[in-house]
């Protein structure tokens, strides 16, 4: 059941038009509702139980309005809250930063719940690894991941630790993997936190890199697996992309969370040496039904970027986008079974 979001404005036209956009949100969390009038609403709230009342900074006396939660919308960028303080965002941002700020503060609630649902297909997570460097490894996971997201949803996580991505896109995001890792290690997480961090590449829904490479020493292989299902199980994502980072010889637990895993590999000398010596590895680790789940893919030269900020989107076409159609029909009878 979805969430009863009660938006509540001086301004009627901003109140309808962000109610609107709550709503038109593919699968949303929330059902908004757009009131101007306290009477009206405090008659719905006597009738409904409210989760969320987004309420105008100078409105008054909305005490007495029943909500599980209250936030104000200020006309300016507040300051960052001290504890104990009231929840206010800036009311003139995105939609979808102002639906992140929402659940964030909806995540600081200790029974925030939130119930997703695939619509009954299996989850699944695909990998994509390769103990050999510069072998296209990312450029595959974001095509697969554009890919995939126009016929259901999809989250892409990069577990590298230098991405590059800030750079490519001109951007810094206010939340990332890293406050993920913080709050799945306090023992914290849940789905509103998730959707309190989630951006957008086109239809394929992701999660920023973490902020500071220095982060995953916080976390251990095992939990950053165990954090990956648990991402996948309490969202309403039916695959999640792992682009699986520089673990080395850490990196067995988020294979074997991984339905097929895609390993690029390269001809020359060292690499194929690199690609041996991790064969002999997971061999030695008693590894070798992984095997079966590692398919083993020449992805094809990047292209140079006209723009960088369209660099997600320009996967999809071209060499890489043609390969990775290929790979993708190889595999969806498989999935699908």
């Amino acid at each position: 059941m979805k969430k009863i979001m009660a938006v509540y404005d001086a301004e009627p036209l901003y109140a309808e038009r962000l109610s609107d956009y709550v709503n038109r949100k593919d699968k949303g969390l929330f059902k908004a509702r757009a009131f101007t009038s306290r009477e009206r609403l405090e008659t719905f709230a006597r009738e409904n139980h409210v989760d969320v009342l987004l309420t105008g900074e100078n409105i008054k006396e909305v005490s007495m309005i029943r909500s599980r939660q209250t936030i104000y919308l200020s006309e300016e960028r507040p300051a960052e809250r001290q504890e104990g303080q009231e929840h206010k965002i800036y009311k003139y941002q995105s939609g979808d930063d102002i639906l992140r700020e929402v659940m964030d503060c909806y995540g600081e609630m200790p029974e925030a719940e939130l119930v997703f649902r695939s619509g009954g297909k299996a989850k699944r997570i695909l990998g994509v690894y390769s103990p050999t460097g510069r072998c296209g490894k990312t450029s595959l996971a974001l095509s697969i991941g554009q890919l995939l997201a126009r016929e259901e949803k999809v989250l892409f996580v990069c577990l590298d630790e230098f991405t590059g991505f800030s750079r490519l896109m001109n951007e810094r995001w206010k939340r990332d993997l890293s406050d993920l890792i913080y709050y799945y290690k306090q023992g914290r997480f849940n789905a509103a936190r998730l959707n309190s961090i989630i951006y957008y590449m086109g239809d394929m829904a992701w999660l920023p890199p973490v902020r500071f490479p220095d982060d995953y020493n916080q976390i251990s292989a095992e939990e950053m697996a165990g954090l990956m299902q648990q991402i996948l199980k309490e969202s309403d994502y039916a695959t999640l992309i792992l682009d699986i980072g520089n673990y080395g010889r850490q990196v067995l637990p988020l294979l074997e969370i991984c339905h097929e895993v895609y390993m690029p590999v390269k001809e020359d000398m060292f690499s194929q040496a690199k690609q041996q010596e991790f064969d002999d590895y997971m061999a030695g680790c008693g590894r070798q039904a992984l095997k079966e789940r590692l398919h083993e893919v020449h992805v094809p030269p990047p292209v140079g970027r006209k723009k960088t900020e369209l660099f997600p989107q320009e996967l999809m076409w071209g060499d890489m986008g043609d390969f990775v159609r290929n790979v993708l029909k190889g595999q969806n009878s498989q999935w699908d079974s």
